[in-house]
């Protein structure tokens, strides 16, 4: 049985493993220095037949780790499932509560994309089913030799 983090420092490496045994990057996962202590590893979940969700995966001290799911329009936070048990398990019991949550719920785990996550954005286009996609528009090509309106080299 592990013990829980003392600390913010503690904290971090245990979030980016579990971060990296769910396939996620470091960057994905965050301490916020609370009372009491917080983390979170924010990620997407996507429904086959719908668009990604934004998920949050949650711990502290009193609660352990949570699934949340964010609600409605509002853009609050609901839980969807709760980690019974130890409050600090191994990153790959985590890992496994994680994708066992999302199954039940239909959905695939996916990195969320950040505004700047431009590589990220083209990958999820190229993707997509040609018939999704919109055709490009590509402008008109400039006339070389176009003359002006009204000028003297327009005939009478």
């Amino acid at each position: 049985m592990t013990t829980e983090p003392p600390n913010e420092n503690a904290l971090i490496p245990y979030l980016r493993a579990v971060a990296t045994e769910l396939g996620l990057l470091a960057e994905d996962a965050a301490v916020e220095p609370a009372d009491p202590l917080y983390g979170q590893i924010r990620f997407a979940g996507r429904p086959a037949d719908g668009p990604a969700k934004h998920l949050l995966l949650t711990w502290d001290r009193r609660d352990g780790w949570q699934l949340n799911a964010a609600g409605g329009g509002s853009g609050s936070l609901h839980v969807v499932a709760t980690l019974a048990g130890e409050i600090r398990p191994s990153p790959r019991a985590v890992a496994d509560f994680t994708l066992e949550a999302l199954a039940d719920r239909g959905e695939r785990l996916i990195r969320r994309q950040c505004d700047g996550d431009r590589l990220s954005a083209l990958l999820d286009r190229y993707a997509e089913p040609a018939a999704k996609r919109r055709p490009r528009r590509s402008a008109p090509a400039p006339s070389r030799w176009s003359r002006p309106p009204n000028s003297a080299w327009s005939r009478p």
